[in-house]
């Protein structure tokens, strides 16, 4: 477009060249050029230039100033980069209203056009909603239509064989630009594959996709467990439990591997990856029981990568429950929460303890001075105000509350006590009874509650992370008995700034009732 001065006065002239552009809106760019350009010139000089934005019932914007140098006074060339157009309102502008000033201070303006446009995404037509593929390796035909104004780059087609949902390439098809393309693929299935993806690409880069579903039983495909037992009952610990079967498999097998969760999650005890693609195997391994576990678990995978699994429980009983790597907040933090029901292993906080005093077994408080202890149920007359939800302090049912008491067990150089015989067997985990003939002649429980001090030396209420981390804690019943528990302190976090926000990680074995 070419703009002359407003005014004849004798004052300099000068004029607006530039194009029309096209601004994309998938490509959030300008066609032909990637930037708007312009030219201004002047009989005089230019001395500056002020761009605006015009835009369809909005008051125009300021979006570029431009000051030429003085070699570029009588022609000056600006550029616009497209990151300065507001894309969120892209679509209702006209264009750019350019004002030059000039060096007798006269003036001009012009005007760059600016379409827009708008290129629609592929189609993809008469795509079958489901198939059957041929499982016994023949072709599958993969037919449709794809349709793009702009021009078609690729077409890809996928599918879900590794994990189903999750798409992997199967392969990429250039096409030179085409508007109409028909599609006719022959797929070769791969195992376990539960859909098919067909991507077409256009010439800017906007894809759309289609699925087709397979509704193929991917159980036909995974390696299959025969003749295991559907339980087990293990030999004593140090003595082997014989564990047999057969694992057959379509395409052969790669691996075998065995677990328990002796540990409370499942833990690998072996690997056996001698089986070189075998379609039969036959299984016979040598468990090794550990106490605590519930379940064997075996893996056996194909060498297409695909697995199965069976778990084969343990016939055992167990005095006790572990609960591991728990982890409480003290009073000030919202989660996870500052009180404990052994009778479930759960947790709770400050919004939910009213009310529900009689689920409480212990908590966790911290005092100002930044010391985090175990708190006994009834010892918390002067910390419950301390407890709050959105503002509001806990009120106790003091009826309700338990009188829990604390003994941090502190073992000794000779490794010849109670205490010390309660580490051995914790450290070999070899522990399941919680009886009080379990602690011998360590005396009961005593303390209201036991805090966490490092630079002292340990106590019967005062414990650390190294030398003194088990503590015997004793739940009154409502029966009137007593329940054990036996606690180990693997972690503590003390909050300097702000100590109710502090937090102890442990494990807990607690005893059945």
């Amino acid at each position: 477009m070419i703009s002359c001065k407003k005014d004849d006065s004798g004052a300099s002239s000068g004029e607006l060249s530039a194009n029309s552009f096209i601004y994309n809106l998938a490509t959030k760019n300008f066609n032909p050029d990637t930037a708007l350009t312009a030219k201004v010139t002047s009989s005089g000089a230019v001395d500056i230039v002020y761009c605006y934005l015009v835009r369809s019932n909005t008051v125009d914007s300021l979006i570029y100033i431009g000051k030429p140098d003085a070699g570029e006074a009588k022609g000056y060339t600006f550029h616009i980069s497209a990151s300065r157009f507001p894309y969120s309102s892209i679509k209702s502008v006209r264009g750019v209203k350019v004002m030059v000033r000039q060096d007798d201070n006269s003036s001009y303006e012009g005007f760059v056009k600016i379409d827009i446009y708008d290129p629609s995404k592929p189609f993809l037509t008469d795509f079958p909603v489901s198939i059957s593929p041929d499982l016994d390796g023949g072709a599958t035909a993969i037919t449709g239509k794809i349709t793009s104004e702009s021009g078609i780059a690729k077409v890809e087609v996928f599918d879900d064989y590794q994990t189903e949902g999750t798409f992997t390439s199967v392969q990429a098809i250039s096409v030179a630009n085409e508007k109409e393309y028909q599609l006719n693929y022959s797929y070769m299935y791969r195992k376990a594959a539960q859909h098919i993806k067909v991507a077409a690409t256009d010439i800017f880069g906007q894809v759309m996709e289609t699925i087709i579903n397979m509704p193929v039983d991917i159980n036909t495909f995974k390696p299959k467990f025969v003749d295991f037992p559907a339980n087990l009952t293990p030999e004593a610990t140090g003595t082997a439990t014989m564990v047999t079967g057969k694992i057959t498999s379509v395409t052969g097998l790669a691996k075998a591997e065995v677990y328990d969760d002796s540990e409370g999650n499942y833990v690998l005890l072996e690997t056996l990856n001698d089986l070189n693609g075998v379609k039969n195997y036959t299984f016979n391994y040598s468990y090794q029981y550990k106490k605590r576990a519930k379940n064997i678990k075996i893996v056996a995978t194909d060498t297409d990568n695909l697995p199965t699994e069976l778990v084969i429980p343990l016939n055992v009983t167990y005095s006790t429950e572990v609960y591991r790597d728990v982890v409480m907040s003290a009073q000030s933090a919202i989660s996870p929460g500052s009180f404990f029901d052994t009778s479930t292993g759960t947790i709770f906080g400050n919004c939910e303890v009213s009310g529900s005093e009689g689920r409480l077994d212990f908590l966790i408080y911290a005092s100002s001075a930044g010391v985090l202890s175990f708190y006994s149920p009834t010892n918390t007359s002067s910390a419950a105000s301390s407890y709050k939800c959105n503002g509001t302090a806990w009120v106790p049912v003091t009826s309700n509350l338990k009188a829990t008491r604390f003994r941090v067990l502190v073992p000794t150089s000779a490794g010849n006590t109670a205490a010390d015989n309660i580490y051995q067997a914790y450290n070999s985990g070899n522990i399941d009874n919680l009886d009080d003939s379990f602690f011998g002649t360590i005396a009961v429980p005593g303390s209201s509650s036991t805090k966490y001090d490092p630079a002292v030396n340990p106590a019967a209420n005062i414990f650390n992370l190294n030398s003194a981390n088990l503590i015997w804690f004793r739940i009154p019943q409502a029966n009137g008995t007593s329940k054990n528990c036996l606690v180990k302190v693997k972690e503590v976090n003390i909050n300097t700034g702000t100590p109710g926000l502090s937090a102890i990680k442990f494990d807990i074995i607690v005893q059945k009732q």
